[in-house]
């Protein structure tokens, strides 16, 4: 335990609140500047920095309605970077395994500056899940052939029913 003003326990001498001070300000000075430097050089995304193969792990839980429960999957999705998308997925609802063994779908995403965006996407049938993915592009690396290649995207369904997030990895 640290009593702040007190030597209880410490065998410095001088003010030990002072000192606590002078550490922490110096450890927001170092933080403030490191939040000052930015991510990466590239001044922004498009849906241009989206493209490639990425397999998605699923997970989550449906909170209302007559599939509430668990929901657990995997999906495989193509971004061609301009804005169009292909996929397959297998996503276990409530326990209870799914007719097809692999769904395709087909959608669309756009990507903003701050490399968040939104993509939405419907199955062959014309069902659409009517949900909105909502993603952040990390895990960067600069290709001197390529550019900027993320391998990362972090995704969170948007609707009050749904609670699920996904993270999904580039293929290489």
């Amino acid at each position: 335990m640290i009593l702040l003003g007190s030597h209880a326990g410490h065998p410095e001498k001088g003010n030990t609140h002072m000192k606590l001070v002078r550490h922490l300000g110096a450890v927001l000075l170092v933080l403030g500047a490191a939040a000052a430097v930015p991510a990466h050089a590239q001044t922004a995304c498009s849906n241009s920095s989206l493209t490639g193969d990425y397999s998605i792990r699923i997970t989550g839980a449906i909170i209302a309605g007559p599939e509430a429960g668990p929901v657990n999957g995997v999906n495989l999705t193509h971004f061609d970077g301009k804005g169009g998308l292909t996929s397959v997925d297998h996503v276990t609802i409530n326990g209870t395994v799914p007719a097809v063994g692999c769904r395709p779908g087909v959608g669309t995403y756009s990507v903003n500056a701050d490399c968040t965006g939104q993509a939405s996407f419907t199955y062959p049938d014309g069902q659409s899940p009517g949900l909105t993915n909502f993603f952040v592009l990390a895990k960067y690396s600069q290709n001197s052939f390529a550019g900027w290649q993320y391998s990362q995207i972090d995704i969170a369904v948007s609707s009050p029913a749904f609670n699920i997030t996904a993270v999904g990895t580039r293929i290489q």
